[in-house]
C-alpha cells in the first residue's frame, strides 16, 4: 500500500472544480489481480497467463466484500482521485499532457489488461500504479439522489486519453459485470 497524507486537493476540472480535504489514508499500490482474487474465491477462474493482471468480471459488492476480507474498504470517490492525481490538479497521474506509454489505453493497442505495475513512468505522485487505464476501478461512492448507479474511475484498455484522465467517471448499477473494470483496496 501507499500512504496519502491528510490535506487539499483539487477536484474535478473546469466548472466543477474543487477544494476538498482528506484525511489521511492508504490504498493498494496495484489493482487486486486474478491470483489475489482467486485466493479469495476459489471458484474464480484465472485466464491462462493473466495471474498478475488485474481482476475484471468483478462487480462492485464482489469488490466490496474482497476488501472487507483482507480487512480493508473500497476506496471513497475522493480518496481515489486524490491518490491518482495529488494536489496539483493534474489531469493523468503523471501530470496534465496524455503519454499512451504510460498507461494502458487504446492507444497502446494491447487489445486487453497488463500485469499490474506495467507502466512505471505513469505512476501517481504518492506511487499508486495504474491509476489511468488498465481497468475502470470501482470506488465507494453513488451516482445521485436515487442510488441507482455506483462509480468506477480511471479508465481502461477499452478507453481512450479522455476516459483515462483522472476525473472520468464511469456510472454503473452496483451487480454490474465487465472485464475492463476491477478494483484496489483502502484502508
Amino acid at each position: 500500500m501507499v500512504d496519502v497524507p491528510e490535506g487539499d486537493f483539487q477536484s474535478g476540472v473546469g466548472k466543477k472544480a474543487a477544494t476538498v480535504n482528506v484525511g489521511k489514508f492508504s490504498i493498494d499500490k496495484f489493482e487486486v489481480t486474478n491470483a489475489q482474487y482467486h485466493t479469495f474465491k476459489k471458484g474464480f477462474n484465472i485466464p491462462a497467463g493473466k495471474e498478475k493482471n488485474p481482476v475484471g468480471e468483478i462487480s462492485y459488492f464482489e469488490a466490496e466484500a474482497y476488501c472487507k476480507s483482507v480487512g480493508k474498504r473500497l476506496p471513497t470517490r475522493n480518496e481515489w482521485e486524490k491518490a491518482a492525481r495529488g494536489t496539483d490538479g493534474r489531469l493523468y497521474p503523471w501530470g496534465n499532457k496524455f503519454d499512451q506509454a504510460k498507461a494502458n489505453t487504446v492507444e497502446s493497442e494491447k487489445g486487453g489488461s497488463t500485469p499490474v505495475g506495467s507502466y512505471e513512468n505513469g505512476k501517481s505522485p504518492y506511487g499508486a500504479m495504474d491509476m489511468a487505464g488498465n481497468v475502470w476501478e470501482w470506488v465507494n461512492e453513488w451516482e445521485g439522489a436515487d442510488k441507482k448507479y455506483r462509480l468506477a474511475l480511471g479508465g481502461s484498455y477499452f478507453d481512450d486519453e479522455e476516459n483515462a484522465s483522472v476525473v472520468s467517471i464511469l456510472k454503473s448499477i452496483p451487480d454490474d459485470m465487465h472485464e475492463y473494470v476491477g478494483f484496489r483496496c483502502a484502508k
